[in-house]
C-alpha cells in the first residue's frame, strides 16, 4: 500500500485522483482545486506532496 501526502486539512473531503505513469495529481471534486500533486516511487511507501516545501525531513539533494 502507498500512501500520498495531502495532509489532514483536506480529511474526507471528496477528491478525484488521476494518474499517469509518473504522477498522482489529486483535486477537490467540488471546487476544482489541486490539492497535491505527487511523483509515483514504486520503491518507496509514502510519496510526498511536492507542491507543499518538505517537513522536517527534506529530502537530500542529489
Amino acid at each position: 500500500m502507498h500512501h500520498l501526502a495531502i495532509g489532514i486539512e483536506h480529511a474526507r473531503q471528496r477528491v478525484i485522483a488521476v494518474a499517469d505513469d509518473t504522477t498522482v495529481t489529486v483535486i477537490h471534486l467540488d471546487t476544482g482545486e489541486v490539492i497535491a500533486t505527487n511523483q509515483i516511487q514504486p520503491d518507496k511507501t509514502y510519496w510526498r506532496n511536492t507542491q507543499k516545501a518538505p517537513g522536517r525531513w527534506p529530502e537530500a539533494s542529489q
